[in-house]
C-alpha cells in the first residue's frame, strides 16, 4: 500500500473524490456521511462540483477548461425549454433561476463578450460561480452559472452571442434515513464511472452506479490532477463493488469496532461482501477468518467504552 501520495478526499455529510483505474479511466466516488474516505487531499463538495470545477483547469482568466470529446458531450446537451425572461427579487437580489447551471453554445468569434459578461457577475470576487467551463472550443460549448448575472445575460443577448442553451444534467445520489433511495437518473449522462457508498450501513463497500460508454480519461484532466490521482489496480468495467480501505489509507467513523493488540479495528465490508477489520493508525487489515479466530482465543473483543475508552485518546 502506498502512503506517500496525496489523495483526493474529505469527510463530511457528502464527499466526492476521484481515482483512476488500470485503463486510465476516471471514477468519482460519492461517500455518504461516515465514510470510509481516503486520507489526505481535502476536496469536499459533491460530484457535480467536482466534475465541473474540480476537473477543469484553472488560471486567472474567466474561462476554465475541461476538454471533452464529442461523444462525451452529446448526452449532456439537453435542450433548455422556453426562455424565462423575468428577473425578480425573491432571493434579495435580481435573479433568474433559468440561467442557473446551463450549457451554452456561443459564436466563438464573440468569445471576448462572454468573458466580459462573466466579469459582470455580482458574485463574491474569486468565487467559482464567476467562471465558465469550456467543454469544446470547436463547438463553442461552455458550462455557466449566470442566475444572478442579469447584466451579463443582457450583454450576451443584445449581441447575439448565444446560439443555443442546454440543461446541465443534475448529478447526485442520495439515500434517506428511512432507507428509501433518492436517485436522480441524470447522473448516468456524465462520462465518468460513479461509485456510491450510501449512508447505511456505515461499513458498506462502494457500489458502481454508472458505467459510461465513453469514459473520461485521466489524460484529459490538468497535469496537476493527473499527478495527484491515486491509481487503483483494477478495472472499473470489471468491478461492481470497491472497499476503499483495501487499496489506500482511509478515515472511518460510525462502524462497529473491535479491540486487538491494544488497537481499535473498524469492521468494514470487503469488496466481495465478506468482512474485514481496519486499523486507522497502522493501516493494517485483518480479515474475518483471522479475527474470528482471535476472538475465539480471547485475544480480541468488541469495543466497550467503559473498558477501552483510553484507546480513543
Amino acid at each position: 500500500m502506498k502512503t506517500d501520495k496525496e489523495y483526493p478526499a474529505t469527510h463530511s455529510m457528502e464527499t466526492a473524490w476521484y481515482c483512476v483505474d488500470e485503463d486510465g479511466n476516471v471514477g468519482i466516488f460519492q461517500i455518504e456521511d461516515n465514510g470510509p474516505v481516503p486520507e489526505g487531499y481535502d476536496y469536499g463538495g459533491d460530484p457535480d462540483s467536482l466534475f465541473w470545477y474540480g476537473f477543469s483547469s484553472y488560471d486567472e482568466s474567466m474561462i476554465r477548461h475541461l476538454p471533452l470529446t464529442p461523444e462525451q458531450i452529446e448526452p449532456l446537451l439537453i435542450p433548455k425549454k422556453e426562455l424565462k425572461k423575468d428577473w425578480d427579487n425573491s432571493y434579495g437580489r435580481e435573479s433568474n433561476l433559468w440561467w442557473n447551471n446551463v450549457i451554452i453554445k456561443i459564436d466563438m468569434t464573440k468569445l471576448p463578450l462572454l468573458e466580459k459578461a462573466l466579469s459582470l457577475n455580482p458574485e463574491k470576487k474569486g468565487h467559482l460561480n464567476e467562471k465558465a467551463v469550456c467543454l469544446s472550443e470547436p463547438e463553442g460549448l461552455f458550462s455557466v452559472i449566470m442566475n444572478y448575472n442579469k447584466k451579463g445575460v443582457s450583454l450576451l443577448e443584445e449581441n447575439d452571442v448565444i446560439k443555443a442553451v442546454y440543461e446541465t444534467p443534475e448529478f447526485w445520489l442520495r439515500e434517506s434515513y428511512d432507507d428509501d433511495e433518492i436517485v436522480n437518473e441524470d447522473y448516468k449522462l456524465y462520462p465518468v464511472y460513479v461509485y456510491w457508498q450510501n449512508y447505511w450501513p456505515y461499513s458498506g463497500a462502494a457500489s458502481k452506479y454508472v458505467e459510461p460508454r465513453y469514459p473520461l480519461k485521466i489524460s484529459q484532466l490538468p497535469k496537476e490532477l493527473q499527478d495527484k490521482a491515486f491509481r487503483i489496480p483494477l478495472k472499473f468495467k470489471d468491478t461492481d463493488r470497491i472497499q476503499l480501505a483495501e487499496y489506500l489509507p482511509v478515515k472511518v467513523s460510525g462502524c462497529p469496532e473491535y479491540v486487538y493488540d491494544s488497537q481499535i479495528w473498524c469492521e468494514l465490508a470487503t469488496s466481495d461482501e465478506s468482512l474485514m477489520y481496519y486499523n486507522q493508525k497502522t493501516k493494517a487489515i485483518i480479515y474475518k477468518e483471522t479475527m474470528d479466530k482471535l476472538i475465539a482465543e480471547g485475544k480480541a473483543e468488541e469495543f466497550d467504552w467503559d473498558k477501552h475508552r483510553d484507546l480513543k485518546k
